[in-house]
């Protein structure tokens, strides 16, 4: 292969990564504001099994070209496992959040993992935190706070949901950083979506099903296509860009929650929640770049 025509790495391009990443949180977004208009009809699981069955067929078509059945085998089971259930959890507890929370708070609160990264990181990883990025979880627990107001008048356990969203896609982000090195991130992505149409589906037999009407089906069915596209392009961005330097724009979600949440359910986010979401972000970015520093030898 010609390096100098083929062989770009990460941060080779850094402004496509930014548009990338910027197409994937809009699309996220959306996912969420289909998933917010559907939960009046219908149950969080029926709407995850429409999610994850229709996520699954591409990678399941494109098996062939994706290296065959050799894909389907796994090296560490357990790992895969846990990442699966992790991410199915995450998910359910954002869909559940986002269904009785404003949008934007509950997108504000899923992006408190990196918080909960670091805490991870330690028995996980044996990673080694130093006392700045410790300050950075506290501040950043901080923010999590002032949007939630626990025991105040507006809270309810749609706060919790999302708290929880963040700590098990927390686990997501340190057991991907495990297994990428060792597994095909197809392999990932067939088995994970895979589990979640299967966990939904007997939810579904077991709980009951609502027959959706053309309009509804049609708006499970984009929420079910879209999330391909998003996962894609979410994994493009990281391949362009540095995680550091992609960091700072992960924020704009709050700002396509808000607009979705005002132009169609007159949500208008609270001041608390954009203060703490100022603060979640400042804490995440200092993280990012604190990572960024120990990887390249750094202090």
């Amino acid at each position: 292969m010609n390096t100098a025509s083929h062989g770009r790495h990460s941060g080779d391009r850094p402004l496509l990564g930014v548009l990338m990443l910027m197409a994937s949180l809009f699309a996220m977004t959306v996912l969420g504001g289909l998933a917010k208009t559907l939960s009046t009809d219908f149950s969080i699981a029926q709407i995850l099994l429409f999610r994850y069955a229709l996520a699954t067929l591409p990678f399941l078509l494109l098996l062939p070209r994706n290296g065959g059945i050799d894909v389907l085998r796994v090296r560490y089971p357990v790992s895969l496992a846990t990442r699966s259930v992790a991410g199915i959890t995450s998910l359910f507890l954002f869909f559940y959040a986002i269904a009785i929370i404003p949008l934007a708070d509950a997108t504000a609160l899923a992006y408190a993992a990196p918080i909960f990264v670091v805490m991870l990181s330690i028995p996980v990883l044996g990673e080694v935190i130093g006392y700045r990025r410790w300050l950075a979880v506290v501040v950043g627990f901080s923010g999590v706070l002032l949007i939630t107001q626990p025991g105040g008048a507006g809270w309810n356990v749609g706060y919790l949901a999302g708290i929880g969203s963040a700590f098990f896609g927390a686990i997501v982000s340190v057991w991907l950083r495990r297994m990428m090195p060792i597994e095909q991130t197809s392999t990932i992505a067939i088995y994970y979506n895979a589990t979640g149409a299967l966990v939904f589906g007997v939810w579904v037999l077991v709980t009951g099903w609502a027959t959706p009407g053309m309009g509804d089906l049609t708006l499970l069915v984009m929420l079910g296509v879209l999330a391909g596209p998003q996962q894609y392009l979410l994994t493009s961005a990281y391949r362009y860009g540095e995680a550091s330097m992609l960091a700072p724009f992960d924020y704009v979600a709050m700002i396509f929650a808000a607009l979705i949440g005002f132009v169609f359910w007159s949500e208008i986010p609270a001041l608390t929640t954009w203060v703490g979401c100022g603060i979640i972000a400042g804490s995440g970015i200092f993280v990012a770049s604190r990572e960024r520093m120990a990887t390249r030898g750094g202090h």
